[in-house]
C-alpha cells in the first residue's frame, strides 16, 4: 500500500544506528506500559509501576521515576513496602525490550527469516510490516507471560484485543506474514537460474489459493470460526453433572445472563462486520490475510484446546486453563497455522526444562503453560528461515498434516492415562 511504502521510505532514509537507538528509546518505553499492564492485569493488582497510585507506606513518587530503566533504580526505595528487589524484573524487562526491538529489527531487515530459496527478497515495505506485526504480537505475549507467571491465568485483557488488532493488521497490511518461496511445492525440484519470489506465508501454502476460498462459502467457515471464538470467550457455566439436561439448562441459563450484554454483542457485530467488510471491499489480497488469520487461530485454539481435554480426562483434574487456548487463538492469527505445529514441539520441552530447574529451586511442581508457548513462538519467528527449508516440505501432505496434529492430543491423553496407572499402581500406590 502506498501509504506504508511512503511511511517505510522515510524510515529507511535515516542512518541505520540512529533507527536502532530509536527502536532501543522506542522499546524501553513501549516495556514501560507493558509493566504497567502486568501489574494492572494480574490476579491481585500491584502498586509497583510509577504509573499506578503508588502504596500509603510508600515514599512520595517523582517525575524521574517514570523515565524507562533508569526511574526503576529510584523505586528500589519501596523494596521496605514491596518486597526486596521488586524492581529487577520491570528494569529487566524495559532493557530486554529495548534491545530487543533494536536487534529483532536488525534480523529481519537482513533478511535472516528467509528461506534460503529465496532468489527475490521481500521489499523493504514487507519487511517492515512483518517487523511491526511481529513486535506487537511479541508485546502481548509478554503481558500474557508475565502474568500467568504471576497469577497462573492470562485474562481475557491480553488475548482479546491482541486477536482483533491481528484482524486489523490483516486489512491494513494485507501483505505481511512470514516470507515463504513462491516456487515448486517441493523446494529441490526448481530449475537452475530459476527466480523465486518471496511471498507471504498463507493458509493455503504450498498450494496456490483456491478459488473456492474466495467464495460465499469460504465467508459462511469465516463467520462460523469468528461466532465460534467469540462463543468460546463468552462467559457461561459448563456443568456435566446431572445429565445431560441439566448441562443444556445451565449452559443457556448462564449465558443468557452473563454473555447477551452490550459488551459482548457489541464484539459480535463488530466480528461480523469486519469480516463480512473484508469479503465484500477488501480486495484478494485483504480476505487471503483474514481468512488465512481466522483460519490460524481455529487451528491453533482447536489444537491447545484437545491438549487441554484429553490431558484434563487423563490426569483427572484440570491440566491446562482457558487462557492458554485464547493465547494460542491470538497467536494463530497473527504467523498462520503451519508454524503452530513447530510450537507445538517446541513448548513441552521448553516447559519440561524450566520445570525441572523450578522444582529443584523452590520445590513447586506446578507448570504455567503459557509463557512457553510464547518462549515457542518467538523461536519459531525467529528461526523461521531455517524451519522452513527444513520442514516446508511437508506441507506437501496437504489436509492430513494438520488433521493428524489434531489427532496427536488424543495420543498425549492416552499417555498421560498410562502414566497415571503406572504412577498408583507401582510407583506412589498408597496414593491411589
Amino acid at each position: 500500500m502506498a501509504w506504508w511504502e511512503n511511511v517505510v521510505a522515510l524510515w529507511v532514509g535515516l542512518p541505520l544506528n540512529v533507527r536502532l537507538v530509536g527502536l532501543f528509546v522506542i522499546g524501553a518505553i513501549v516495556a514501560g506500559q507493558l509493566n504497567r499492564a502486568i501489574y494492572r492485569w494480574t490476579w491481585v493488582p500491584k502498586s509497583y509501576d510509577p504509573w499506578s497510585k503508588p502504596h500509603p507506606d510508600a515514599p512520595p513518587r517523582t517525575l524521574f521515576d517514570k523515565v524507562p530503566i533508569f526511574g526503576w533504580l529510584g523505586l528500589a526505595r519501596e523494596s521496605k513496602v514491596h518486597g526486596t528487589a521488586h524492581w529487577v524484573q520491570p528494569l529487566l524487562i524495559e532493557l530486554g525490550c529495548g534491545f530487543f526491538f533494536a536487534w529483532y529489527y536488525h534480523w529481519v531487515i537482513s533478511g535472516e527469516l528467509t528461506p534460503i530459496t529465496v532468489n527475490l527478497p521481500l521489499g523493504e515495505a514487507a519487511l517492515h510490516a512483518i517487523y511491526v506485526q511481529h513486535i506487537v504480537l511479541i508485546a502481548f505475549m509478554i503481558i500474557a507471560t508475565f502474568v500467568d507467571f504471576d497469577s497462573r491465568t492470562i485474562p481475557d485483557y491480553v488475548t482479546v484485543p491482541g486477536f482483533l488488532v491481528a484482524l486489523v493488521f490483516c486489512w491494513l497490511l494485507p501483505f505481511v506474514g512470514l516470507p515463504m518461496p513462491d516456487g515448486p511445492p517441493f523446494f529441490g525440484l526448481s530449475q537452475p537460474g530459476s527466480q523465486i519470489d518471496a511471498i507471504p506465508l498463507h493458509a493455503a501454502a504450498l498450494s496456490a489459493w483456491p478459488e473456492a476460498w474466495n467464495g460465499s462459502s469460504a465467508l459462511a467457515v469465516g463467520l462460523m470460526l469468528s461466532v465460534g471464538w467469540w462463543f468460546a470467550l463468552c462467559p457461561k457455566l459448563i456443568w456435566f453433572r446431572g445429565g445431560v439436561n441439566k448441562f443444556f439448562r445451565y449452559l443457556v441459563a448462564s449465558f443468557v445472563r452473563y454473555s447477551l450484554n452490550w459488551f459482548y454483542l457489541g464484539m459480535l457485530v463488530f466480528l461480523l462486520a469486519f469480516v463480512s467488510a473484508a469479503w465484500l471491499w477488501g480486495g484478494d489480497a485483504v480476505w487471503q490475510a483474514v481468512f488465512s488469520a481466522l483460519l490460524g487461530m481455529a487451528f491453533a485454539g482447536m489444537l491447545i484446546w484437545l491438549v487441554r481435554f484429553f490431558a484434563s480426562w487423563a490426569m483427572g483434574q484440570e491440566a491446562m486453563g482457558f487462557g492458554d487456548v485464547t493465547l494460542m487463538c491470538m497467536i494463530g492469527a497473527y504467523i498462520g497455522w503451519q508454524p503452530v505445529m513447530v510450537i507445538f514441539f517446541l513448548a513441552p520441552f521448553i516447559a519440561c526444562l524450566f520445570a525441572v530447574v523450578n522444582y529443584l529451586l523452590t520445590g513447586d511442581a506446578y507448570l504455567a503453560y503459557g509463557p512457553y508457548l510464547c518462549i515457542g513462538t518467538l523461536i519459531a519467528m525467529i528461526f523461521w528461515g531455517g524451519l522452513w527449508q527444513q520442514y516446508g516440505p511437508l506441507l506437501g501432505l496437504g489436509p492430513w498434516l494438520p488433521g493428524l496434529f489434531l489427532a496427536l492430543p488424543a495420543v498425549l491423553g492416552g499417555m498421560l492415562m498410562a502414566w497415571v496407572w503406572i504412577k498408583f499402581t507401582f510407583i506412589f500406590p498408597d496414593e491411589a
